[in-house]
């Protein structure tokens, strides 16, 4: 080895190379933890990208027997624009009891899907929620549905004699500021120190919500005071029971905010202040954010990561230099960002979320203004409409958008109802936790912007939470893949043992016009999907499994499970999350001018005929006649020849299929045995064996649907021959075998299962109603009877593009007074955009 000797210099560079790499070092150490935070937002907004769900009704409020019509916007959760993962959206109806009454499963072609709802006669009066979802939503830890509460009411002889009871859990539609009867009930008091905590040292704002026990804001003044009796601040809170103070935290301070009310007096501890931490104020001048972060931590700040996030979005991002020691104020301007919660958050150097504050965005830039203009101001009775809709930015310039529009009367409609706008921006980040999120909305509102500080200040972003985020959280493996169409999922399992996984190879048989196949291998866990399909009737499917040539068992028998066509959630009722105050709203009004509609259309429906008294006299039928007739309504061909009831047969309990007790048949011919069965017809003219026709309930099916059919489901079968199945053409050359099921009450709630089979009826997507809306141009019989409706006008599918502006029309009905034009949807770059318009309605009209 040659020796090397080192010079001063030459040491002195090594040294400094060597101070440089471990500089170059210890910055990467530290942008560490800023890169997991900033690659975790960008894999939650480009690979787990969250979705919202909007859904907008003709009206808010109904009665029995009414069709709700309505419209769902699936979106992206970030940009609002309609390039969301899911193609699927499930929208349920559910009652008070948290029963679901009506449910309806969506294909959203482009930005939505539109649908129907009729309510039945006889439903429950009270206020229901209508919920909003995709699957793909399932994925998150608390899944942010869209609801909406409606109230339905009941047809009564006199309108008249509704009652307040349905109107309990209903949250009051005025914002006027509650007056105090607490009676011996204390006010409630929750504190919310900006950042997330009062510290030491540090002059901090202090958010206050006051309410009483049923959640509702209270209008109040208080005082805060040290632990001597000092006075340090004084308090006020204003609607929905929101404040704020400001208070200097001294140190070994105690402090307590006093409300006195009449003669009461009431104390509240004001959290204790940490010693040493980190506090981060946020000041909204509207068209820049003032944002300070401080600490009273000797250097507590160098190399600590400062994060902004617009619904999930990446708006700022620093790791503050090594000059910044205590304190940090940065201006930044919103000329260029979306509308919405901004979430800033400020980490330690070595990743801790330590502090977090929201505000809320709102840049002029992105205003969107929508005219909507009538032909006139004033119509009569059946009069037609025109409407003209343009949609341009506030600069003028014309955008394109999306719209479902609705012409209701004006007691069809809430004050102050949610909006696409307050949901999207505001409640669908927050949890849905705020009850008049439109309110906040109000341009005209004194204010406005100060109370929409004070609902940041003490509300949390819920869409995730750092510490799971951190933790790779986003990044698992979903649970609920965002679906494209109809699935078919399900797991094989041992056929003794529903715990225990299987892999096996499984062919799914669906049968509709033209009989297809398809055969995949499930996984280790058994899972097997099919799919994506897209059908609106029902079709009937057969799902056969076999265990892999791997398993030698011979015995190793496999059961299929299939995956509910709905998903199972959890409900967690968002009436919970409101408050309970009795107090009126504005549903009798509706409910009265509604019931006029209903009584109209019973007196002239085409089923009603009112007829002269007659005596009829007529033999009375027989049990067994009236039994005999029923069934045969059942059938296009009347009664058969030969008929079987599984319950005659002595031995049907030993009987494993329908093939089984079609031996009983003259001239039915059953080869093999369970499950490797076939059948013939014998006795027909033919040159070679044909297959007979296999129909249930009237409905073409494949063979093998029959053959592992649970007997006990049935409730005959008809075999026909020669000219008795003509009716069915060349398809019956082989005969008919005609099985029909017991329905309603008679159906089993115990089902034999079969090793390697499972037959299911799969529900199709639904199949939307066109809305009827009379053209009193045409003179028909129809247009004799009054016209009472509430909704005179729905059209969920209103484009708007560019300088073309969008045309409408309708007619009045037989009913004076306002009528209100509701516009709701969402421009192409996602803005949401809603607008109400009014017209009159008069009884004489020149």
């Amino acid at each position: 080895m040659i020796p090397v000797q080192l010079t001063h210099k030459s040491l002195f560079l090594i040294s400094s190379i060597i101070l440089v790499f471990i500089h170059q070092f210890s910055e990467a150490q530290e942008a560490n933890p800023l890169e997991n935070i900033i690659g975790g937002l960008v894999t939650y907004a480009d690979i787990n990208t969250p979705e919202k769900v909007y859904l907008q009704t003709d009206k808010d409020f109904y009665i029995n027997g009414e069709t709700i019509w309505f419209k769902t916007y699936v979106l992206n959760g970030i940009t609002h624009s309609p390039r969301s993962k899911s193609q699927v959206v499930y929208v349920e109806l559910v009652d008070s009891k948290d029963t679901i009454v009506a449910r309806r499963k969506l294909y959203t072609a482009s930005l939505g899907a539109s649908a129907d709802i009729t309510l039945s006669e006889d439903s429950q009066e009270g206020i229901y929620t209508l919920r909003a979802y995709t699957k793909y939503m399932l994925n998150a830890k608390e899944p942010i549905f869209f609801k909406k509460q409606i109230i339905i009411g009941a047809q009564r002889k006199n309108p008249n004699e509704i009652t307040e009871t349905i109107f309990e859990n209903e949250k009051t539609d005025t914002l006027e500021k509650k007056a105090v009867s607490l009676g011996p009930d204390k006010p409630i008091v929750q504190f919310f120190p900006e950042g997330g905590d009062l510290v030491t040292g540090i002059e901090s704002i202090l958010g206050i919500k006051i309410t009483d026990k049923e959640g509702n804001g209270l209008a109040l003044k208080g005082k805060i005071f040290d632990q001597n009796g000092n006075l340090e601040s004084v308090f006020e809170s204003y609607e929905f029971g929101l404040g704020q103070a400001q208070l200097a935290v001294a140190p070994d301070t105690n402090y307590y905010l006093r409300i006195q009310i009449e003669d009461k007096t009431f104390d509240y501890p004001v959290p204790a202040p940490l010693l040493n931490g980190y506090t981060l104020r946020v000041m909204n001048m509207g068209s820049y954010l003032k944002i300070s972060a401080a600490t009273n931590i000797a250097n507590g700040l160098r190399g600590a990561l400062l994060v902004g996030h617009l619904r999930g979005g990446l708006i700022y991002k620093e790791i503050l230099k090594k000059n910044v020691e205590n304190r940090y104020t940065l201006k930044l301007l919103t000329s260029k960002l979306q509308d919405g919660i901004a979430h800033f958050t400020l980490f330690t150097p070595n990743g801790e979320p330590v502090c977090e504050r929201l505000t809320f965005i709102e840049n002029a830039n992105n205003a969107v203004k929508l005219s909507i203009k009538t032909d006139k101001t004033d119509y009569g009775l059946r009069n037609m409409v025109n409407v003209d809709m343009a949609l341009v930015e506030d600069d003028g310039k014309p955008l394109d958008g999306d719209f479902s529009v609705s012409v209701v009367t004006q007691k069809g409609l809430r004050k102050n109802p949610e909006t696409m706008k307050s949901w999207l921006l505001l409640n669908s980040d927050l949890g849905g936790v705020i009850p008049n999120p439109n309110f906040f909305f109000q341009e005209d509102l004194k204010g406005r912007e100060f109370l929409l500080d004070l609902l940041m200040l003490t509300h949390g972003w819920r869409r995730f939470e750092w510490t799971s985020f951190l933790k790779g959280g986003v990044r698992k493996a979903l649970d609920f893949p965002p679906e494209k169409g109809i699935m078919i999922n399900g797991i094989t399992t041992a056929f003794d043992n529903r715990h225990q996984p299987k892999r096996a190879l499984t062919t799914l048989n669906v049968f509709t016009e033209k009989i297809s196949q398809e055969v995949k291998q499930t996984n280790a866990q058994g899972n097997f999907s099919f799919g994506p399909f897209f059908f609106q009737d029902s079709i009937t499917a057969v799902i056969n499994a076999k265990s892999l040539p791997e398993n030698k068992n011979s015995h190793n028998q496999v059961s299929i499970y299939l995956d509910p066509p709905f998903p199972k959630i959890k409900v967690n009722a968002q009436k919970e999350q409101f408050a309970k105050s009795t107090t009126k709203v504005y549903a009798r009004p509706y409910f009265i001018e509604a019931q006029r509609q209903k009584i109209t259309d019973y007196k002239h429906g085409p089923k009603i005929t009112r007829l002269k008294e007659v005596v009829v006299k007529s033999k009375r039928k027989t049990e067994q006649e009236r039994i005999i007739e029923e069934l045969n309504s059942r059938t296009l061909y009347g009664e058969a020849r030969n008929r079987i009831f599984p319950d005659s047969v002595p031995w049907m309990q030993n009987a494993l299929s329908i093939f089984d007790i079609l031996r009983t048949v003259p001239g039915v011919q059953v080869f093999g045995s369970f499950p490797n069965q076939s059948v013939q017809i014998a006795g027909l003219i033919s040159f070679r064996p044909v297959p007979p026709l296999f129909l249930i309930n009237g409905m073409r099916v494949d063979e093998s649907f029959i053959r592992t059919m649970p007997i006990f489901d049935v409730r005959f079968v008809d075999v026909l021959k020669g000219a008795d199945a003509a009716i069915y053409g060349m398809r019956s050359a082989g005969g008919v075998i005609a099985v029909y099921t017991k329905t309603g009450s008679d159906m089993p709630v115990t089902q034999k299962r079969f090793p390697g089979v499972a037959n299911a009826t799969i529900p199709g997507f639904y199949k939307t109603r066109q809305f009827y809306a009379p053209n009193y141009a045409l003179t028909i019989p129809d247009h004799n009877k009054p016209d009472y409706r509430t909704t005179l006008y729905w059209n969920p599918d209103v484009a708007i593009k560019g300088e073309t502006s969008s045309s409408l029309n309708f007619y009045t009905g037989d009913s004076a007074g306002t009528y209100i034009i509701r516009v709701e949807g969402i421009t192409s770059d996602g803005r949401p955009v809603n607008k109400l318009f009014d017209f009159q309605v008069l009884e004489s009209f020149p």
